[in-house]
């Protein structure tokens, strides 16, 4: 159910990426960054997770496709 929602999201963002005109994902997160925003999930914080996923969005269209 968990995966299927995240698939749905996933889906539905690269989509609004393309309507966008941008073509191109955000930059990826640097190391520090990355620890920072993994430290923000952890305590609950909501715009946490949409940040890494936002800035992963390289890797989750990577899985998408090979699936």
């Amino acid at each position: 159910m968990l995966s299927a929602a995240l698939l749905l999201f996933a889906n539905t963002l690269l989509f609004s990426l393309r309507l966008s005109g941008g073509g191109s994902f955000p930059k990826p997160l640097s190391a520090a960054e990355e620890r920072e925003w993994l430290a923000r999930y952890a305590q609950g914080d909501p715009e946490a997770r949409n940040v890494l996923i936002e800035r992963n969005l390289r890797l989750v269209a990577h899985i998408i496709n090979k699936g």
